[in-house]
């Protein structure tokens, strides 16, 4: 299994609206990627301008299946988005070891 991170920082005054347009984008997701084990959105409680969409993965393969070949560099991204952002997202992948 692989989690993947993408964390945003957020300009003031734009995180609940952020947060609640990426919540509307993301409630579908796991009707329409097969191998999207569990998503969520998180808020930094000490840093509310930091949120982070973590969603984790079967393998490989359902995950590239989301975002591309280019899964490991390319964040996927929605129209608009930059006007959100301090800066570009943050991405993040780790593997789950038992």
């Amino acid at each position: 299994m692989l989690t993947r991170v993408s964390e945003a920082l957020v300009k003031p005054g734009r995180e609940q609206e952020f947060v609640a347009r990426v919540r509307d984008l993301v409630k579908g997701f796991p009707e329409i990627y097969d191998g999207l084990l569990g998503h969520e959105v998180l808020v930094d409680l000490d840093d509310p301008l930091r949120v982070r969409y973590v969603s984790r993965w079967r393998d490989e393969q359902a995950l590239e299946n989301y975002a591309g070949p280019g899964w490991r560099t390319d964040p996927v991204t929605f129209p608009d988005e930059d006007a959100y952002l301090q800066q570009p997202l943050a991405l993040r992948h780790f593997r789950h070891v038992s």
